[in-house]
């Protein structure tokens, strides 16, 4: 659960019953009465109210007490007196997540843990061993279509330089070997540079295709 930064760090101390009594009985003519003792004296007889003291009041109640020790009957103990007092320390406050966030949020988790626990054990359980592209059947296909591709790019070449050195001397007619020669080069050029395009193209579509069927096997199992 996401939690909010502490807005009050303020530490709550509810009084034992001793320590009101004390207080009420004890600190009446006490001057400079910080607030919250003020209003426990002041308010004492609503016994359905709760009272809270700080850390300042507690400061001054032991200065009091330290400095007038020698008026009370019998000598008090400061650490008696604050026996069964209530610490209430700030805390952080809780900010609930929707509903439907929070199932998706543990639906996803639990899908991650399956993957990592299937990965861990894919080396154990033989019938989730091998993934598709890990069988020699996929390895072969796979290869025997880079060759085809690197086949058609060889021959389509071969053919550009073909048509530019015998092709445009057969439609216009005799031409120099040089310049023949040089028509070979630009045609192949030509030819090289659009089958590397649409080659990258085919590689890069087979890839995003091959990547979806590993996630989608993924997610099966």
């Amino acid at each position: 659960m996401p939690l909010e930064t502490i807005k009050n760090h303020c530490i709550k101390i509810k009084p034992s019953l001793k320590l009101l009594n004390f207080i009420i009985n004890n600190m009446k003519n006490n001057t400079n009465i910080p607030v919250n003792i003020s209003v426990l004296q002041n308010n004492y007889k609503n016994k359905h109210r709760n009272y809270f003291l700080s850390v300042k009041d507690i400061r001054w109640l032991k200065l009091c007490i330290l400095e007038q020790q020698y008026n009370y009957s019998e000598k008090i103990y400061i650490h008696e007196l604050f026996e069964g007092v209530h610490i209430i320390l700030p805390e952080y406050k809780i900010t609930l997540r929707n509903a439907k966030l929070e199932a998706r949020i543990k639906k996803l988790q639990a899908q991650q843990n399956t993957r990592d626990y299937k990965a861990m054990t894919k080396d154990v359980d033989i019938f989730r061993k091998h993934l598709p592209e890990d069988t020699i059947a996929f390895q072969m296909k796979l290869i025997n279509k880079q060759l085809i591709a690197v086949a058609q790019f060889v021959f389509s070449v071969i053919a550009g330089f073909t048509f530019g050195f015998i092709g445009v001397e057969l439609i216009i007619g005799n031409l120099d070997f040089g310049f023949r020669l040089l028509l070979g080069i630009i045609c192949a050029l030509i030819v090289a540079l659009a089958e590397i395009y649409f080659l990258a193209k085919k590689l890069s579509e087979q890839y995003d295709i091959s990547s979806e069927c590993i996630v989608q096997k993924l997610h099966q199992e």
